[in-house]
C-alpha cells in the first residue's frame, strides 16, 4: 500500500525558521548601553542595509533517517533532523571589546531563550534545543571598531 504524494508531510523547516524569526523579533530590545545603535532581525545573511546589531537566522542542515520499519510510509516513518544556524553580528567604533561581547553574550542569551521557552518552535518541530556555540571577538576590517560574532546551532527533530 502506498501514501500519495499529496499526504506525505512536508520538511519543518520552514515553518521553523518563521517561527524562530517572529519570535527574536518581538523579543528583542535595543541596546541600553548604546542607545543610537539598531538592530536587524532578518532570514539569511543581511542585504545592504547592515546595522551595528544584526541576528540572522540561516544556514540549515538536515538528514533524514527510517525511524521505523514500516513499508507503508506509515505513522513516524521518517525522522527529520536538522540544525539551524543563528548569528548574532555586533560592532561597535572603538576598542571595548568587553562591551561588544556583553551586548552579543546578551542577544544570543534571548535566542536561546526563545528556543527554551517553547522546545516546539511553535509546534514546527517535536524538539528543538540548543547546540554548539562559537564565539569570535576581532577588529574590524578598518581597525575603526571591534565585531563580535557569535553563532548559535538550534537543533531540531520531527518525525514526519
Amino acid at each position: 500500500m502506498t501514501t500519495p504524494v499529496g499526504q506525505i508531510p512536508a520538511s519543518s523547516i520552514p515553518a521553523a525558521r518563521a517561527y524562530l524569526l517572529a519570535q527574536i523579533q518581538a523579543n528583542t530590545t535595543a541596546d541600553p548601553a548604546s542607545p543610537s545603535s539598531e538592530l536587524l532581525v532578518c532570514l539569511d545573511e543581511p542585504g545592504p542595509y547592515q546595522p551595528d546589531d544584526i541576528i540572522s537566522i540561516g544556514d540549515v542542515h538536515q538528514t533524514y533517517s527510517p525511524e521505523a520499519t514500516v513499508g507503508s510510509g506509515g505513522s513516524h516513518w521518517l525522522l527529520e533532523t536538522y540544525t539551524i544556524t543563528i548569528t548574532v553580528d555586533v560592532y561597535r567604533g572603538g576598542d571595548d571589546p568587553a562591551g561588544v561581547f556583553s551586548r552579543a553574550r546578551s542577544l544570543a542569551d534571548l535566542v536561546v531563550a526563545v528556543v527554551r521557552s517553547d522546545p516546539s518552535l511553535g509546534g514546527a518541530v517535536d524538539r528543538g534545543r540548543p547546540g554548539g556555540v562559537t564565539h569570535e571577538v576581532r577588529w574590524d576590517d578598518e581597525h575603526k571598531g571591534r565585531h563580535c560574532v557569535i553563532e548559535i546551532a538550534i537543533e531540531c527533530l520531527k518525525t514526519l
